[in-house]
Parts: C-alpha cells; sequence; structure tokens
C-alpha cells in the first residue's frame, strides 16, 4: 500500500478542463511579444518527456489578471497527464495519439502584476493564489471570478500553492459526499498525502474523531495534525478490526468496496478520490469503481461515493480563512525549481510523498531554455488502444453475432418447422461475457468470475430456449430497470404465442 496512490485526480481533471480552457503550446514567433519560461510536453511518455521552453507570455482580457507564479504544487494529474493514462482517458479528453493540452501544472500561488479593464476584485500588487491550467511557468492568467482567491497574510506562497486541489478535494469530499457531522467516527485512507493531510484537518474541525491509515514513517505526522488515532498499515490490517466508522475517505483505492463495506456503520458513507496508480492503465479507480457501486448499492444499506470536486472561489476563500485562523496547515514533502519538474512529477508518482510536492519559480534559478525534442516519447500505448479497441467490438459484438447465427442455422437443420430465437443465443454468449466482466469489477477473485460467467451464461441459454422461469430470473439479475420494462413487454408477448401454439388446431382457427 501507498501513503496516496492518486489523490484529487478526479478533482484536477475538473479543475483542469473548468479552469483552464485550452492551453495549446506556443511557438516562438518572429514579433517581439513578451516571452516567459514554462514547462511543456509534446508526446506522452516518463517525465523525461517534458521541457522547460520560452513561449509567449500571457496577456489577460479584461476579466483575467497576470500573476507572477512564485510557487505551484504537483498533483497526480500532471503524472497522468503526461503518460496519458488510465488509456481511456485518451479517448475522453487528454487526445488519443498526442496531448491536447501540452501546459502542466495547476496549484499555483504568486503576486497579481497587471489586471484586465473590467476587474474589480484585484489590484497589482495583491497576493493571490488558485488554480489554473499552465502553473508551471513563470505567469499564468487567470479569470478573476474562477478559481482564484486572496492569500492568507499568515502563510508563504509555498504553502498557498499547495493548497487549492488537495484541500478543495478534501473539503468537499467530507462536506459535500461525506455528509460529516461532529461527533462522528471517520477513517482517513493515505492521511499522509496531500489530500490526506488536509482531510484530517479539516475532518477535526467540523468536531470529528479521526483515524487516520498511513506507514510506519509518517505515524508521528499524522498525529501531529490531529489525528485522534493512527493505523500503521505495515503492521496492522485494518480489514481486520472491529472497529466501525461513518465516513471513510479512501485517497488510494487499495481495498474493494466489499472490504469498506465491512467497516462501515449501517448507514455509513465511503467517499473514494483518485483515478488508480501508475499501474493502473486502462481504465483507473475513476472510470471503473461506480460501476461497481452502482451494482453493490442495491444490495447494501451503505453509500458509495465517487468524487467530482469543483474549484471554485468560495472554496477557497474558505480555506484561505482556515489557513489565516491557524486551524489548517500544510505539510510540505520536497520543494522542486522549476526546471527540475521532471524530477518532482517522477517523485510523485512513486506513491511516497508526504503532504505535497512544491515547484518554486524563481527567475533567477531557471536554467536555460531547453527546445530540444522529447527524448523520451510513448508510441506504444496508442497503437494498443486501438487494438483494445477493435478487440473489444470483435470480441463483444460481431464474434457473438456470428456464432450466434451459426447456432441459429443448426437450430433449424435440427428442428425443421421450428420458430428459432437467434439473438436468444447472441444473447447467451454476451451475458456469458457480462457475467466475466461483472466478476472483474466487483473485484470477487478468479473463482467467482468463472461463477458469475457460467451462472450468467446458462441462463442466458435457457432464456434463448423461451424458458420463462430464465427469462425472470436473468431479467431481474441484470440490474437493469431498463432491461426489466422491456424484458416485461416482450415475455409476455412471447407467453400469449406459446399459449397459442399449444391450443389444439381446431381452437386455434375456430
Amino acid at each position: 500500500m501507498t501513503t496516496n496512490h492518486s489523490p484529487a485526480f478526479v478533482a484536477t481533471c475538473l479543475a483542469a478542463f473548468l479552469f483552464a480552457g485550452p492551453a495549446p503550446a506556443q511557438v516562438p514567433g518572429t514579433n517581439a511579444a513578451p516571452r516567459m519560461k514554462a514547462v511543456v510536453y509534446h508526446d506522452y511518455g516518463s517525465p523525461d518527456v517534458l521541457r522547460l521552453e520560452e513561449i509567449e507570455k500571457p496577456v489577460p482580457n479584461d476579466h483575467q489578471i497576470l500573476v507572477r507564479v512564485r510557487a505551484a504544487s504537483v498533483n497526480p494529474l500532471e503524472w497522468h497527464y503526461v503518460r496519458g493514462s488510465p488509456y481511456i482517458a485518451r479517448l475522453i479528453g487528454f487526445g488519443l495519439l498526442k496531448p491536447e493540452v501540452t501546459r502542466l501544472g495547476v496549484d499555483f500561488a504568486g503576486t497579481v502584476e497587471a489586471v484586465g479593464r473590467s476587474v474589480t476584485r484585484f489590484k497589482p500588487g495583491d497576493e493571490v493564489f488558485g488554480g489554473r491550467t499552465g502553473a508551471f511557468a513563470e505567469y499564468v492568467a487567470v479569470l478573476e471570478d474562477r478559481g482564484v482567491a486572496l492569500k492568507p497574510t499568515n502563510v508563504t506562497f509555498e504553502q498557498a500553492a499547495s493548497v487549492p486541489i488537495a484541500g478543495i478535494t478534501a473539503l468537499q469530499a467530507l462536506r459535500d459526499k461525506g455528509k460529516i457531522q461532529p461527533g462522528q467516527k471517520v477513517l482517513i485512507n493515505g492521511a499522509s498525502g496531500g489530500v490526506g493531510t488536509f482531510a484530517v484537518q479539516l475532518a477535526k474541525s467540523f468536531g470529528a474523531d479521526v483515524t487516520g491509515v498511513c506507514s510506519t514513517r509518517n505515524v508521528g505526522m499524522v498525529r501531529s495534525i490531529g489525528a485522534d488515532q493512527v493505523i500503521d498499515y505495515t503492521r496492522e490490517d485494518l480489514t481486520k478490526t472491529d472497529q466501525h466508522y461513518d465516513l471513510i475517505l479512501d485517497n488510494v483505492g487499495n481495498h474493494s468496496l466489499l472490504e469498506w463495506k465491512g467497516l462501515l456503520k449501517p448507514k455509513g458513507i465511503l467517499v473514494t478520490v483518485g483515478g488508480g496508480g501508475p499501474n493502473d492503465r486502462w481504465m483507473g479507480t475513476f472510470f471503473t469503481r461506480p460501476i461497481k457501486a452502482l451494482i453493490l448499492s442495491p444490495f447494501v444499506s451503505q453509500k458509495f461515493e465517487m468524487l467530482l470536486a469543483e474549484l471554485n472561489k468560495s472554496d477557497l476563500t474558505i480555506l484561505g480563512d482556515l489557513m489565516q485562523a491557524g486551524k489548517l496547515k500544510p505539510v510540505i514533502d520536497r520543494r522542486y525549481s522549476l526546471n527540475e519538474v521532471p524530477q518532482a512529477i517522477g517523485y510523485l508518482e512513486k506513491g511516497h510523498a508526504r503532504g505535497k510536492v512544491i515547484i518554486t519559480v524563481d527567475p533567477e534559478q531557471v536554467a536555460a531554455v531547453t527546445v530540444h525534442p522529447a527524448s523520451s516519447t510513448n508510441t506504444v500505448a496508442p497503437v494498443l488502444i486501438i487494438l483494445a479497441f477493435i478487440g473489444i467490438v470483435v470480441g463483444v459484438t460481431i464474434v457473438p453475432i456470428v456464432v450466434a447465427f451459426v447456432l441459429n442455422r443448426r437450430f433449424q437443420r435440427s428442428n425443421p418447422g421450428k420458430r428459432p430465437y437467434r439473438w436468444g443465443n447472441y444473447f447467451s454468449i454476451q451475458a456469458f461475457i457480462g457475467g466475466i466482466a461483472l466478476g472483474i469489477l466487483l473485484e470477487a477473485g478468479v473463482g467467482a468470475m468463472i461463477a458469475f460467467a457460467v451462472i450468467y451464461g446458462t441462463l442466458a441459454w435457457f432464456f434463448a430456449q423461451r424458458r420463462h422461469w430464465a427469462w425472470i430470473t436473468l431479467t431481474i439479475l441484470s440490474l437493469n430497470p431498463i432491461a426489466w420494462i422491456i424484458n416485461s413487454i416482450y415475455l409476455r408477448k412471447r407467453w400469449a404465442e406459446d399459449s397459442a401454439a399449444a391450443r389444439p388446431a381446431y381452437a386455434r382457427t375456430a
């Protein structure tokens, strides 16, 4: 287990798209437009594909402020983007063959250098913090009414830059999804990571009894930020405890829903953040866990939630006020310079960061601009994605159809005059595949996966033979209300046909 495999992937993805807009790579031109240094990448791969290049300095529009970045922080979003994983994300936003957004970084803190004509909340010289794609740069232009707020006077730029994504994720997970209440027992899995360190402190500010889960080297730190109890996962299996919790915040994704269910009270809530670890390349927790929760929810009294966080000025202000009051103290692990972003992302990707990893942006320390082509590209993954997509289409659609037609021809030859059920055979094969998929989604193990496949496949086979009990059973087990409605109508029609066919000939012609 790691302390925080991929915290805030969901929140950072949303922040990147909602608060950034398109951020294409800038190409040096021949005019005298002001320039700045920024981290960019043009191909997927390891953090080595990142380059510090010189691009055009942004010019704020009427509703934007121009911020000179003093510090930024690294989130798991960065390595998800750089590697283009999970691969399914390339199909829905990252870019299939090459990244559509070539700038990195979201969290920033800095000083307002200029403001647009319609800006009223900020003025040059203000110290601010917030979220904007392209934060790994000397400057960012941000809409004044979006993800930006005044920096508390009692925190450094580095501390402020660590807050936006991780802090808002923790706040909304506990307050909005978890419905946290004073006196509740709350478990934070991955309590020493970026989201976890904020979640422990925020849960205490809500008046909860907090238990943090972390490794041995982080036990003291997690206690120091307010945890009432700390579980060292290297020495204790938390799933074996007899303790039960009102709310569990899972920042790691290393336990199944059924394991978490065993730790929740009857009306408890599990909130998951994160999109999977570096080895979870195809789907990621963000895409698979909601499906698992949907399947499991009808059979349990607990709630399983997946966070889709929203970076907004209101919650940034709340977090800023808590820092100003001394109730929220960012935990910083390591600091890197702007030209060391690849090393910073590589360190975070290992999953052992204590709190936040910071990027300091000091013009005097920024190395000379590098404009060489990326040396480590990833051309294999796009091919694998395309092949996988073709395999899914062929394996799940075309092959079952072909097999269904073959079985249908055999049925007609063996039973002349009888009405065939071609699509029943197709449905049988699909149900068998669906049973396997269900076992995988529920993380039920190989034996259970085979059992699901056999049960669903057998029921579908009898369904194809017009066995009414199989129709009813399989329809119920589909867990799909639409299938319930359609099959109930279709089943009634087929029953009527079977009843008419069973009557004597003279009765049918009477």
